[in-house]
């Protein structure tokens, strides 16, 4: 038992001594994160995936069928994404209580798992020097920064993403077909808990003929073995999610019902578009001092004869096309977490090319003087991802948990309609005035504040009517309709603080 103690000791002692900067960079990496999970920001989206969590704990833990609380007067069960990491949630909710920062803590516990596997994987491909550059950079990018600790799947996804690459870059070196069914299997779930990560194979495709050529990459049933182990329960899993939504109305906008992400020509053919995509990546991917070093590193690496970064560049350029209607907008601004490795290896491989040029010293100085640039950027920003929920929300929801009782549904209306400028769906349904009071109900856009669709949704069980006082203007500004609420309701709550106002059906 001794020496197993003492060959275990040896080896930690090895790994310190070989990897002692990264080791120092990952705990700093780690440390700045900790206050966002005790203060990370709850928006929208955050409010539905707790929604999610809190009802598998409530109601048995059915992973498959996922609920939410703006479903009307049914049960809620929602077409959305495979729900692993709410339900991870939801059981650690089961011991612990229901916190928001334990979700927060999950996301952390997944990213340190991808900032370890990320630094495995540019171990294999980079320079030591260029591998600890690169790690500095996917540690402190402002995109990673916000979701590796928020109450969101995006922490788990980019955990298994990552882990997809590094089993896939380990097989193209070793051709071993256990490293195969790993990538498999990591991308499987990354694209289960969100299909965007669906865009990694077309990254894998481009390398594996770059490597081998493209007839033996079909003729090899390996290859169609693992093609079909990663996308069969994906296929398995959201003909499911969309049979929920057929069934009783609810989505995400994940397949083809409710929202839509896909981008057309007019999206295509706006400059709009494009100057979007390059705010979001420079502001939240980037910063503009990386880059300019990721695009030296994206030539250098292409005059090197080493193609992983410009295949990375051409797939998420061609996903950011097909998902325009999002990711040139500051709406879509999850979608780019996805540059992130690349954009952190492209920008060691261009940093550490200072350290080249003929007077060192000046190189040094350049390099340390970016990194810290970087730093500071993220620094600059970082306070904004502490801030809390808006306050009208939660003192909205406070009232209506004090005046409306448990059990009855209550209609909520927000400013979003529930179709955009080009006729296409919207997910216009606001998740937090329902879940910080747990009150179920119905989402009321814009566009339908109509006494018809008050009266539909009365017959259907509605007996409660909230609108917050940031949006009176819906009413005010319709005659029409605000007759019909003086007529047909009994105001409760005015609001002592600037919040809402709450009504029941007379």
């Amino acid at each position: 038992m001794k020496n197993i103690f003492r060959v275990i000791g040896q080896r930690i002692n090895q790994i310190y001594t070989a990897d002692r900067a990264a080791i120092l960079i990952i705990g700093l990496g780690l440390l700045i994160r900790i206050p966002l999970i005790l203060y990370s920001s709850e928006d929208w989206r955050p409010a539905d995936t707790a929604s999610i969590a809190h009802f598998f704990l409530v109601n048995g833990f059915k992973i498959l069928y996922p609920q939410i609380y703006w479903g009307g007067n049914g049960p809620g069960y929602v077409e959305a994404e495979f729900q692993l990491y709410p339900f991870i949630v939801s059981l650690l909710s089961s011991v612990f209580g229901e916190h928001m920062w334990l979700g927060r803590f999950v996301s952390f516990l997944f990213s340190a798992v991808t900032i370890i596997t990320f630094y495995l994987l540019i171990k294999k491909i980079l320079t030591r020097r260029q591998a600890l550059w690169s790690l500095m950079m996917f540690t402190l990018s402002l995109i990673f920064l916000r979701y590796s600790t928020a109450f969101m799947p995006e922490a788990t996804m980019m955990c298994f993403y990552i882990g997809g690459l590094f089993f896939f870059i380990k097989w193209l070196e070793r051709r071993r077909f256990f490293f195969l069914i790993l990538a498999s299997l990591s991308t499987s779930i990354a694209i289960l808990v969100k299909p965007s990560a669906i865009h990694i194979g077309l990254l894998f495709a481009l390398l594996a003929i770059y490597r081998f050529g493209y007839k033996s990459l079909v003729r090899d049933w390996k290859i169609w073995f693992a093609m079909v182990l990663c996308l069969f329960p994906v296929l398995l899993y959201y003909i499911h999610a969309h049979n929920l939504y057929i069934e009783y109305g609810n989505t995400f906008g994940v397949l083809f019902g409710g929202d839509s992400k896909f981008g057309n020509l007019s999206y295509w053919s706006n400059i709009h578009f494009y100057s979007g995509l390059a705010k979001i990546e420079l502001h939240w991917v980037f910063s503009p001092f990386g880059a300019l070093f990721f695009i030296i590193g994206l030539l250098l690496s292409v005059k090197r004869r080493s193609y992983l970064l410009l295949l990375s560049v051409i797939t998420l350029l061609i996903y950011y096309l097909i998902i325009a209607r999002y990711s040139g907008d500051s709406r879509g601004v999850q979608y780019h977490i996805f540059m992130v490795p690349y954009a952190a290896i492209g920008f060691g491989i261009g940093i550490d090319s200072l350290l080249n040029i003929k007077n060192r010293k000046i190189g040094k100085v350049l390099a340390w003087i970016s990194i810290f640039a970087i730093a500071l950027w993220s620094a600059w920003f970082y306070p904004s991802l502490l801030s809390k929920a808006t306050p009208d929300y939660k003192t909205c929801s406070y009232w209506v948990q004090k005046y409306v009782p448990t059990g009855n549904l209550i209609i909520v209306s927000n400013p979003y309609n529930s179709v955009d400028e080009q006729n296409i769906p919207n997910n216009y349904q606001e998740p937090m005035v329902f879940f910080y009071s747990q009150r179920k109900g119905w989402s009321l856009p814009a566009d339908w504040l109509t006494p018809e669709k008050f009266e539909e949704l009365r017959k259907e069980g509605a007996k409660y009517y909230v609108i917050l006082d940031r949006d009176l203007h819906l009413l005010t500004a319709n005659p029409g309709i605000l007759f019909y609420v003086n007529a047909n309701f009994n105001q409760l709550f005015s609001g002592i603080e600037p919040a809402c106002r709450i009504y029941q059906f007379k």
